[in-house]
């Protein structure tokens, strides 16, 4: 093996982990959100189907602008592709969104823990199932090396 490919080998694999450790920090952040947000609507009085569904689909605004611009870092080329990603992603996202849902009413009313317990363990779950998703399926695209 010649220098030149040791290196590119080399760097595939340090770009990779850059974006493995960009994705944990920006999931660390969204999960806060995800239960911060989760938590206060419920404290508020609101049912917790109802603080589940509004705090997911506001996490998964936040979630498309960091992983775009800042874990993935895929580039603009044209409308038709931003929509096609963006379509992308809903469709991941709704996917994480029901599993995330329904996880939530089956930990607290089918196995009986408490509802923050709930939410925690189904946190965990999404940010690994939406980092294969969007890794495989969404923002595959060219990136921007920045």
């Amino acid at each position: 093996m010649d220098n030149g490919s040791f290196e590119e080998i080399l760097m595939k694999n340090l770009k990779q982990r850059q974006e493995i450790i960009r994705y944990i920090i920006w999931g660390i952040l969204s999960a806060i959100l995800n239960i911060g947000l989760f938590q206060i609507l419920v404290m508020l009085g609101i049912d917790y189907r109802v603080s589940n569904i509004i705090t997911l689909i506001l996490v998964k605004v936040f979630c498309y602008v960091t992983n775009k611009l800042f874990v993935f870092k895929t580039v603009y080329i044209g409308l038709g592709n931003l929509l096609k990603e963006l379509g992308l992603f809903i469709i991941a996202r709704g996917v994480t969104l029901l599993v995330d849902f329904i996880g939530v009413i089956f930990w607290t009313e089918i196995v009986g823990i408490d509802t923050f317990i709930a939410k925690c363990v189904m946190a965990v779950a999404v940010i690994i199932l939406n980092y294969i998703l969007s890794k495989k399926y969404v923002f595959y695209g060219e990136k921007n090396n920045a």
